[in-house]
């Protein structure tokens, strides 16, 4: 009724305002004299009615005001955008070969660490479970009760790194490369290239045919340190490291995280890196180490591997990207309505009337802003003044990021001192160590004797060789490749220097490591003990002779290592034999040839 009260009355008033039919003149003059006013009212009133609703968003319902408001229903909050990507981008997991869980760290270059990238989502919209960035799509057998491999050590384990509620929990703290499992995974894959794109660090297996080494049932024991998953001529291929072999390596420092993922299971993970325009960082798989070798180290199932990794990291990299769009979408969106708040009220107040003077004399400006001037010297001279003066503050700025990181490095990680040897371990250091220095010794003396004192053996170098070889087994620095082939490079490099006349011995005790020692890490066959030799043979007092000699007793010491070493349970030396096992692979490649020929 209300309503239709009101429809009457605006209509009788319409009606009374209307001119009459019978005097056109005077209607004419009467419209045309109340237009500007009519008009200027008519948008007022409409305008404030809308600008009053926008603006103080008041609610009212004159027609009906016994009729509650309607309630809103109420909603969930939902994810965000970033946190959806990142858990749709896991469900590629689901396709890997022989998966117990994933991890994803990123490198940040202002401090130099790696930090792990917390997977957000429920667990039960997903197939796996996250637990603070330990995402696991399968529990190990040794966590399982059900199975005859569990056991109390590895559910405990496992609960300390799963279970947040528990007061051991262990949460995954920031770490430095080489420190922990992702510390030294980084440094590993990340060492002599630039990560990125297609061509990754892993990509050092374009070669002709590199054999796979051999897995063994050993558990927990020191037995291996890194299984290469690598096939030929592809280089889409997957370095497996054993984490038990890692945790008890007493190379490494101790990190109690790393202690837990081989107890409960994780005995098995490989590190993919990857790098999204500047977002740096590494995958981490742990794989199933009761599955078959040939299928988890399958051309497919590395390249998805590899691939995964790539998209995984893309969809983290995406986060910063999209909150910094986001909050300028929000910027773009407050600054258009503040501008369309402003100009309704002008409107409001002013009835409509907009005065386009000042507009026209803006364009003008404006207009004469865009012409082209040709700049005077002095003009030139600000400029290049100014964009000295930038580069100046933005190389200041550098230097302080720099120094900022160097100091915070200085400070250390968060690394514990590395564990000790058992008596146990100590007595087959002592053992090991005497036999082979009682056999060096009595051929030094041998040597010297037949000699009438012209030839020796030197013998420090080989001490720091003894020193790898029975307290540091498993380190790569150790094996005989390197003692081998780093030594010959060493020691060849250091007699050509002593040969150069007219150089002062200080001088040759300098150059010598200086050559030697990136040379050895660039051709990836690392041995501390070269080093030492190096300085020894480069002062010339040295012949070939005493080379021969001397890598005579390098030979005998990793007789003696390899007999020794593999004498005890938990020592194994070396851990493989890469240059037999690819000379067995081309022979047996030689006989296929032959038979299939």
């Amino acid at each position: 009724m209300a309503s239709t009260s009101r429809r009457s009355s605006m209509a009788s008033s319409d009606e009374g305002s209307r001119p009459s039919s019978n005097h056109p003149s005077i209607s004419t003059q009467k419209s045309v004299q109340v237009k500007g006013s009519l008009n200027r009212s008519f948008v007022s009133s409409v305008v404030a009615s809308d600008v009053t609703s926008l603006l103080f968003r008041k609610t009212s319902n004159t027609d009906s005001p016994t009729k509650p408001a309607p309630t809103e229903p109420t909603t969930l909050p939902q994810k965000k955008l970033e946190d959806v990507i990142l858990s749709q981008s896991l469900a590629l997991t689901d396709h890997i070969f022989g998966l117990y869980a994933f991890e994803l760290w990123h490198y940040k270059e202002a401090t130099g660490t790696l930090v792990i990238v917390p997977l957000n989502y429920s667990a039960d919209e997903e197939s796996g479970k996250v637990h603070d960035g330990l995402y696991v799509k399968r529990i190990p057998q040794e966590v399982d009760p059900n199975n005859d491999y569990s056991s109390k050590e590895a559910i405990t384990a496992f609960a300390q790194l799963t279970d947040r509620s528990r007061s051991d929990y262990i949460h995954p703290i920031p770490t430095g490369p080489g420190v922990g499992l992702p510390g030294v995974l980084w440094s590993e894959t990340s060492n002599g290239a630039n990560t990125g794109g297609s061509a990754m660090n892993l990509d050092r297996s374009q070669r002709s045919a590199r054999s796979l080494v051999s897995q063994t049932n050993q558990r927990g024991g020191n037995n291996m340190s890194l299984v290469a998953a690598f096939t030929k001529g592809t280089s889409d291929s997957v370095a497996w490291r054993h984490v038990d072999t890692l945790a008890n390596d007493p190379d490494q420092p101790f990190d109690e995280r790393l202690q837990c993922f081989a107890q409960a299971g994780f005995t098995l993970a490989a590190g993919v890196p990857f790098d999204i325009n500047g977002y740096r960082g590494i995958a981490i798989f742990f794989g199933n180490p009761h599955a078959e070798v040939t299928k988890l180290n399958d051309n497919a199932n590395t390249r998805f591997i590899k691939q995964a990794a790539h998209f995984i990291g893309a969809a983290a990299a995406l986060k910063e990207p999209l909150e910094g769009a986001k909050a300028f979408q929000e910027k773009v969106q407050y600054e258009n309505w503040h501008r369309m708040k402003i100009k309704l009220l002008t409107i409001v107040r002013f009835g409509g009337s907009l005065r386009n003077s000042s507009d026209g004399d803006s364009f003008q400006i404006q207009g004469r802003q865009k012409i082209i001037r040709r700049k005077s010297s002095f003009e030139h001279a600000l400029i290049m003044k100014e964009n000295i003066k930038q580069f100046t503050q933005e190389a200041k700025d550098d230097m302080k990021l720099k120094l900022a990181r160097w100091w915070v490095k200085v400070h250390g990680g968060n690394a514990s001192i590395p564990p000790s040897f058992t008596l146990r371990q100590a007595m087959w250091t002592f053992f090991g160590v005497g036999v082979t220095h009682f056999l060096l010794s009595s051929l030094n003396c041998f040597i010297s004797v037949e000699s009438r004192g012209d030839m020796d053996l030197v013998l420090p170098p080989l001490g720091a060789l003894t020193t790898l070889q029975y307290a540091l087994t498993a380190a790569p620095a150790s094996q005989p490749r390197n003692a081998i082939f780093a030594q010959v490079f060493g020691l060849t490099i250091a007699m050509f220097v002593g040969s150069i006349p007219n150089l002062e011995p200080w001088l040759k005790s300098a150059l010598a490591p200086a050559i030697v020692i990136p040379g050895m890490a660039k051709l990836g066959m690392i041995h501390p003990p070269a080093g030492a030799a190096c300085i020894v043979f480069s002062s010339g007092n040295k012949t070939w002779k005493h080379m021969g000699i001397f890598l005579a007793g390098v030979c005998i010491s990793i007789i003696t290592s390899v007999v020794i070493n593999n004498m005890c349970d938990k020592r194994q030396y070396p851990t493989s034999w890469p240059l037999l096992k690819r000379l067995r692979s081309i022979l047996i490649s030689e006989k296929e040839k032959v038979r299939t020929s």
